[in-house]
């Protein structure tokens, strides 16, 4: 019999594709057995995962299908015949995309490949469908997994109430939703675009700029620690991307930056919500003053768009979801091209819960990356595992501009 799971105005606004990365445990580590039955109990409480997306019979808006034909995790085991510290510490490359299944016409909305290294290493690689679920919502499914595989209680399981998801009788946007959040497509015009900009993937590199503790805080000394470690950081890496790319002075730049709504709406919604809770905020400049107007003005740019993202900004867009629902919806990131310049995409998965995923054996986690992205213009925060700590940046770039990044990402003038 099947279930039909509406995807709600967050999870429309998500990006339409699989979303992958890395985890690398040193040895020993438990068998793909003690894996796969781990994935197998922990599933029953991620239901979701192993759906499929379609529509439902009733209003024809989009939906995970639970039940019925199709469905379920493909799970793949694949043997390497190096060892695993050649590979340490991950660095990106388009090798990696060899370590889980393809996210390009995936099937299935969850899949799974164990990679085993000679030397008894593990590199577990997965990709999930964004609309399924964000960040936070991934972790916590990490998280929840590696405790059932080492025997001990999942601390916290996942939340499906939907209850705050309430718009206001009559809906109301205070707020525009068209434009930045959606791009609309009259029905008369199947395959609209907005003048993508594309390249030869082979003109994008990925790179990872570790940022240590120390100089994290040297930065934020330098804003008078005004500002968050996000904001700094967004701030001086937004200035010297900017520098990279060599926009011209009379440009505008914009940032597109993953705000997570848990702690926004009011009363808060859990962190363990599963499925998609997140919007974007947007700080915009002139490149001129970006760069010459020094770090704590981009870091009090970023500070401003983001306090803008507040409970009556999801609130307005949970009311846009109702006056529009019955629409095709297009989140505005969809119809770019694969180069995003002027513009960044940014996100944060330094406060999840990635770094907490033990599978035991004794190992321990020694990696934790994206893929490899054949797409300008993504920065990643990620926890910095190294002795240093702090915070990595997994930057996408055209190579020319990687290469000038490289040179000047520590800079801080």
């Amino acid at each position: 019999m099947e279930t039909q799971v509406p995807l709600t105005i967050f999870d429309r606004f998500a990006s339409n594709l699989h979303i992958a990365v890395l985890f690398a445990f040193a040895a020993p580590t438990p068998s793909n057995d003690a894996l796969l039955d781990g994935l197998s109990k922990v599933i029953t409480h991620f239901p979701t995962l192993i759906g499929r997306l379609g529509y439902s019979s009733s209003h024809r808006r989009p939906c995970v299908i639970l039940g019925g034909d199709g469905g379920g995790a493909l799970v793949v085991e694949a043997t390497v015949s190096s060892e695993l510290s050649d590979y340490l510490p991950l660095e990106p490359s388009p090798e990696l995309q060899l370590l889980h299944p393809s996210p390009f016409d995936a099937v299935q909305l969850l899949q799974v490949q164990f990679n085993r290294f000679k030397c008894g290493g593990l590199v577990i690689g997965a990709t999930a469908h964004h609309r399924v679920a964000d960040g936070q919502s991934m972790s916590t499914f990490f998280v929840s997994w590696s405790q059932i595989v080492r025997g001990t209680t999942v601390d916290r399981l996942p939340v499906y109430d939907r209850s705050w998801l309430n718009p206001r009788r009559p809906p109301r946007c205070e707020f525009e939703h068209w434009g930045l959040d959606f791009v609309s497509i009259p029905t008369h015009r199947r395959g609209f675009t907005i003048n993508p900009v594309n390249v030869d993937p082979s003109e994008i590199t990925n790179m990872l700029v570790r940022y240590s503790t120390d100089y994290i805080r040297k930065i934020k000394a330098e804003v008078n620690n005004k500002y968050t470690t996000f904001e700094t950081l967004l701030g001086h890496l937004w200035r010297k991307i900017t520098i990279a790319r060599g926009l011209q002075d009379c440009d505008h730049t914009m940032v597109r930056v993953s705000v997570n709504g848990r702690t926004r709406l009011k009363p808060p919604v859990p962190n363990e919500f599963f499925g998609n809770l997140v919007l974007n905020a947007y700080p915009k400049a002139n490149v001129k003053l970006l760069i010459t107007g020094g770090l704590a003005a981009a870091a009090s740019i970023v500070h401003e768009a983001i306090l803008e993202i507040d409970q009556r900004y999801f609130q307005s867009f949970m009311d846009f979801g109702e006056l529009y629902g019955e629409e095709e919806l297009v989140p505005a990131y969809d119809v770019d091209g694969i180069v995003l310049s002027p513009i960044l995409e940014v996100d944060s998965w330094v406060r999840l819960r990635f770094q907490e995923v033990d599978f035991g054996g004794g190992g321990g986690l020694r990696g934790f990356l994206p893929t490899w992205v054949p797409f300008e213009g993504l920065v990643m925060l990620l926890p910095g595992l190294g002795e240093e700590g702090g915070i990595d940046a997994f930057v996408t770039l055209i190579a020319e501009h990687a290469k000038l990044l490289r040179q000047i990402s520590h800079s801080l003038d």
